[in-house]
């Protein structure tokens, strides 16, 4: 083993989101004596999508004591806050999300005054571009930006984030052309043009959901509005309770849904509260998941996959409080079903569901996707996507979405081998990982990888050596005893 020097080596960040942002601020926290560039078109980094919301009545679903973007200081963000936005937070405030943004860019700015402070350089550097290609060269790569430029990178991340809803079935195309039905609801002009009594239609319950009627409500949007999804029911809300210490799915459990819905049922029975059962998961919620079979997998998202989500991923109260009393007033309506066509009419569209009780159709003035972000990634019009599927050197989760990697992020080509070039973190990891998009999931993964890539940019030769005897799941006997 030699070692090269540390000016000769680039790791380049594809995205500038929180995932990108709190990567290259852990290779700088780190001492890493690199290269770091992060490529994203946006003016602004440690934003993202979910950030960059220009309402603060988005909140965050984590309460400001268990949301610190650093592992090791659990109240980083709770101190923060206090000083830079709400001198009376607690550790159970929900901030608003574009606080949360704020607090992201201002690490990511520390670290950088404080590399420069010690003599290590720039540190990183913000490339305001779009990667559209990718090509291998030897162990290192050559990245091709939108406006012609050539990148060359000896270690490349992949932190894209979340890419635009998938295609809904029976959408007319003279819907969305006139505007009665809007794909994506954060373009800014999802809500123009929306008289402020017309009936509107949420394709979708979930926290999207929940964030689009609250924008509405903030715009002045006063109409009534129609929620369908297949199971009709919003996330629930958060509230206090005694936690657990130890997992409610202990380690041992026969690897079957059957048989953790049993053991967790069972605890919940007991007498532990529901929401502690289901936080007691958090740390250990991916290696169960791994240690499922496949055909367990599968089971697991046809039939437990939205349960899981509304109990998992809550709500904050002051925002359940809002749901649930919309609810009650009649001024939100939820609809179980599955949607079958949105069909353009004058002023607006007609919408066709399949319920219990057969075909429905009605009228409203718009229709909003939000069924959340798609993770078929060979089919989210991404020209750098579809060049690394078609080059081999990514593919997908056993199940078609995301990923296919290692538990370090490393991405596993058609050749079934892992990369030691091309990594990713946050939402491409659920081709392999149930929970991979919440911060406490992201921070972590961006400690580990900053971690390896350190040590990476000290070793010559095939860097994929680094990842030998890796797996993508933990150890069958660590689940089946």
């Amino acid at each position: 083993m030699t070692t090269r020097s540390p000016q000769q080596k680039t790791i380049a960040i594809i995205g500038g989101g929180v995932s990108g942002a709190l990567t290259a601020y852990h290779l700088i926290d780190q001492g890493a004596e690199v290269r770091v560039l992060v490529i994203d078109p946006r003016r602004e980094l440690g934003l993202g999508l979910a950030y960059s919301t220009p309402s603060l009545r988005h909140l965050l679903n984590v309460p400001a004591g268990k949301i610190s973007a650093l592992p090791a200081e659990p109240e980083h963000f709770l101190n923060w806050l206090r000083i830079h936005h709400d001198p009376e937070a607690t550790p159970m405030t929900f901030a608003p999300r574009a606080i949360f943004g704020r607090y992201i860019r201002s690490l990511l700015n520390g670290a950088l005054q404080r590399a420069r402070g010690h003599g290590k350089g720039s540190g990183v550097e913000h490339v305001q571009a779009a990667v559209v290609d990718y090509r291998p060269i030897g162990e290192s790569a050559v990245l091709l930006l939108d406006d012609g430029r050539e990148i060359n990178a000896d270690q490349v991340v992949l932190a894209t984030g979340n890419f635009d809803p998938a295609t809904l079935p029976g959408i007319s195309p003279w819907a969305e052309a006139s505007g009665a039905y809007v794909h994506n609801a954060w373009l800014p002009d999802a809500y123009d043009g929306l008289a402020s009594q017309a009936p509107v239609t949420l394709i979708g319950t979930g926290l999207t959901g929940v964030d689009v009627l609250l924008r509405l409500r903030e715009l002045g949007y006063r109409g009534t509005i129609t929620a369908v999804s297949r199971h009709g029911v919003f996330p629930r809300r958060h509230a206090a309770y005694a936690p657990m210490s130890e997992s409610a799915i202990p380690f041992g459990t026969e690897p079957s849904c059957l048989a953790y819905l049993r053991v967790l049922r069972a605890v919940i029975r007991d007498g532990v509260a529901w929401r502690a059962a289901i936080d007691s998961l958090r740390a250990t919620t991916n290696d169960l998941w791994l240690g499922l079979p496949l055909k367990e997998q599968q089971r697991f998202r046809r039939h437990l996959q939205r349960r899981w989500e509304v109990v998992r991923h809550r709500m904050a109260p002051p925002i359940a409080a809002v749901i649930e009393g919309e609810l009650a007033a009649g001024t939100l309506v939820a609809r179980e079903g599955h949607l079958q066509s949105v069909e353009a009419i004058e002023g607006g569209a007609r919408v066709t569901i399949r319920t219990a009780e057969g075909i429905e159709s009605f009228e409203t003035a718009r229709v909003i996707n939000c069924t959340g972000p798609s993770t078929n990634y060979r089919r989210v019009n991404s020209p750098l996507l579809e060049s690394l599927f078609a080059q081999g050197l990514a593919s997908a989760g056993p199940m078609g979405g995301g990923f296919r990697s290692t538990r370090s992020g490393a991405l596993i080509g058609a050749n079934g081998e892992p990369s030691g070039v091309l990594f990713n973190l946050g939402p491409g990891r659920l081709g392999t990982l149930l929970e991979s998009i919440a911060i406490p999931e992201i921070r972590d993964q961006a400690v580990n990888l900053a971690t390896l890539l350190s040590g990476a940019v000290l070793y010559e030769g095939d860097s994929a050596d680094l990842l030998a005897g890796e797996t993508e799941s933990v150890p069958i006997a660590m689940v089946a005893g």
